[in-house]
């Protein structure tokens, strides 16, 4: 077992599942000796039950539609190709984002250990043997392409786009080694004849409906991007063939061990509902339907087994059963970490191996918003708040432990958790999903903390180095990799990241949504009439927000406006006017007129600096406060104070400042505060409280906890103790 912390932190996925690879190593894994042993903490006192709003933010509004439904209400967003990022904040990240960090991990994916491209080049030569890389880097390289593709769509690059091809070309030639377009190069080389963890394979080490899931979505992203259609025709190929060979019998009883697959066949066959003429130029058969079929075959038929093995008594041992087929003609479990120890209907909690149980319900969020069916629709408004209530760090990261990369027990929120940016982007992804099914803004809340937090900060400000765990305390342990040997977190960040102009506007029948403060301009069409939206804003160091509103000609619709939970005393104007803000429709003030040319609207929000506090229950927050500003989750750096951070304690009435500071970080906004330093003493561990040491007056000061660790290992933390 690892010893130390830096040692738990690296206890990762890639060490889980090499304790099921084919070498059957054994487990480190004995007894669990996480918080979770202890069951569940009761659930007595205040907490938010289905409807209500977590406290942690600003104060309530009054709403039209403030029960929480699980009653659709479709959004569409504005897409990428339509929306112009032009926004202070936003970027000159982006920038560096396809400059650097798109151009800096597909150099390393080319040559570290061997290069996991050359798997391609090998199952096109026919060749067995080494596997440079575990086996989803195959899904790791397609989650680039589809990263990459949604960059493309923003700002052209041909040289990017050049070498997009010539990967592309490399996967589909050897994709078109096998007549049903089967790829799966780590099976290819290292398991040849275990196909679908068949025969004596092991699917969950082997990934390959998630990388094949991740191919399909690379394939309609590079087609949205750029209209080219080779890998769009293998997606399409894999799909089909998936789509004959698993599902209900007599097909086989198969499903992604890691989810990514449902919500990438939803969006093939949205694909070809919104194009259906495009079906007619590939030169393979569409069924489009059959792709929603499997989708929701591979999430319905979770929980579907013959309940063994069990993987958390002896992984050994489970690794040896299915290799042995002792599983019969039914299927082996994939037990709780795979979301497969029931059916995701029957689940009361989200749980398990935080990815995949966050793209897992991403799935069932977009699925239910195409299928409109009352047990999808529950299930992901369940699951959703369950994790948000009870499950979710300040940041937006979920997976408290290292230990299987796991969800914990309601309110099992360690400040040394693991959050691994890989679920900080599930989640968002389910959040964005949800906003688009029920278009309530408290999902488009929680998309945006976890986009200027616990995701923000996967990635270092000048783009090429990286983290995988996201805690909210650590040590000089803990530094940022130039590269991983599980490198599955950059990839995820760059999709989520080249998709987020898409989660700016949306759209229904007779709305624009405002969902993200991004300076910005959108072209949309209400009504059949051309609208031009252009917003301007230094959010979120400022919450002035300026946006304006040009229809072709005078058109009647609603704006949409988010105003965000942790917001108190905004105020709206419309050509300056003020309006009313205290009725909500499902969390937006809907402002409804006849709108003209050049009308403008301005929304002011006050972003003084927030003491926030957790729900008694997290015990590790007892007695703690986290500072907050804006959208932005603030932490302490040894880097900024003179003394240890572990000595600092909040004054019980803090007196807050904030200042942006041009030259630090980049640009930012910090944050002081009147604080305590307590002196250490050398002389004794432990001592009465009439022996307890003086603490001295000083300052604390707190940058955002995206900027953390971008000079070099430091001590950190977000949660202060406070003094009484």
């Amino acid at each position: 077992m690892p010893t130390n912390f830096s040692d738990i932190l690296d206890f990762n996925r890639r060490d889980f599942l090499r304790t099921l690879s084919a070498a059957g190593l054994a487990s480190w894994l004995g007894p669990r000796a996480d918080a979770a042993e202890a069951g569940p903490v009761p659930t007595t006192g205040s907490v938010p039950t289905t409807g209500s709003v977590p406290t942690t933010g600003g104060s309530q509004k009054a709403d039209e539609n403030s029960a929480s439904s699980a009653n659709l209400h479709k959004l569409n967003p504005v897409p990428t190709e339509q929306v112009v990022i032009d926004d202070e904040f936003w970027s000159p990240k982006r920038k560096i984002w396809q400059e650097v960090t798109i151009r800096d991990c597909f150099t390393k994916f080319e040559n570290d250990r061997g290069g996991a491209f050359n798997n391609f080049d090998k199952v096109r030569l026919g060749q067995t043997g080494s596997h440079p890389g575990d086996p989803w880097m195959d899904g790791l390289i397609y989650e680039m392409i589809r990263g990459a593709s949604d960059f493309l769509l923003s700002h052209p690059d041909p040289e990017l786009e050049k070498q997009l091809d010539g990967y592309i070309a490399r996967i589909t030639a050897a994709a078109a080694v096998d007549p049903n377009g089967y790829i799966n190069t780590y099976t290819q080389l290292v398991e040849l004849g275990h196909e679908w963890g068949l025969n004596g394979g092991l699917q969950l080490w082997q990934h390959e409906i998630y990388n094949l899931g991740a191919l399909i979505d690379a394939g309609v992203h590079y087609y949205r991007a750029t209209g080219k259609i080779p890998l769009l025709v293998a997606g399409v190929r894999i799909a089909n063939y998936m789509s004959e060979f698993m599902g209900p019998p007599p097909k086989k009883n198969l499903i992604p061990c890691h989810p990514l697959p449902e919500e990438a066949l939803v969006r093939l066959y949205e694909l070809f509902q919104e194009q259906p003429s495009l079906s007619l130029s590939l030169p393979v058969p569409v069924r489009d339907t059959d792709y929603l079929k499997l989708a929701e075959f591979w999430i319905e038929d979770r929980g579907n087994n013959i309940g063994k093995p069990n993987w958390e008594k002896d992984h050994k041992a489970a690794e040896q059963f299915v290799r042995n087929q002792e599983y019969g003609s039914g299927r082996p479990s994939w037990g709780a970490y795979a979301q497969d120890d029931a059916s995701v209907f029957d689940q009361k909690d989200i749980h398990g191996h935080a990815v995949r149980a966050t793209l897992l319900c991403a799935g069932i969020a977009a699925t239910a918003r195409v299928n409109d069916q009352e047990q999808y629709r529950e299930t992901a408004l369940r699951l959703w708040e369950n994790m948000v209530y009870r499950r979710m760090h300040i940041t937006g990261g979920v997976g408290a432990f290292a230990n299987e990369e796991k969800f914990g027990p309601d309110y099992e929120l360690p400040n040394d958790a693991y959050l691994e940016t890989c679920a900080a982007v599930g989640a968002g992804f389910f959040h964005h999903n949800m906003n688009m099914a029920f278009g309530e803004a408290r999902y488009a809340d929680e998309l945006e903390r976890t986009l200027y937090n616990g995701a923000l900060a996967g990635v270092s400000l000048k783009g090429d180095t990286y983290f995988y765990q996201n805690p909210l305390e650590c040590d000089t342990s803990r530094a940022r990799w130039s590269w991983h040997e599980c490198p599955c977190c950059p990839p995820m960040f760059l999709k989520f990241m080249g998709a987020m102009p898409g989660y700016v506007y949306a759209l229904d029948a007779d709305s624009i949504y405002v969902n993200l403060f991004v300076g910005s301009k959108a072209s949309v069409k209400m009504n059949g009439v051309e609208v031009a939206v252009r917003q301007t804003t230094r959010y979120p160091w400022d919450g002035s927000v300026r946006i304006a509103v040009t229809p072709s000609q005078e058109a009647r619709f609603a704006v949409m406006m988010r105003i965000p939970e942790w917001c108190s005393g905004e105020t709206v104007k419309v050509n300056g006017q003020p309006i009313a803000t205290d009725q909500r429709v499902r969390g937006y003030l809907r402002i409804s007129r006849e709108w003209q040319p050049n009308d403008v609207i301005e929304l002011d929000m006050p972003m003084p600096v927030r003491q926030t506090n957790a729900n008694p229950l997290v015990q590790a927050d007892i007695g703690r406060s986290a500072v907050m500003r804006g959208p932005l989750i603030y932490c302490a750096e040894f880097a900024d104070n003179a003394q240890s951070i572990r000595t600092l304690s909040l004054s019980a009435k803090p007196r807050f400042s904030a200042s942006f500071q041009p030259e630090l970080l980049g640009g930012v906004v910090t944050v002081n505060t009147n604080a305590s330093a307590r002196n250490l003493r050398r002389d004794a561990l432990y001592f009465t409280d009439s022996e307890a040491v003086l603490a001295r007056p000083t300052t604390l000061t707190a940058i955002p906890y995206f900027a953390n660790a971008n000079r070099g290992p430091v001590y950190m933390a977000v949660w202060i103790p406070v003094t009484s």
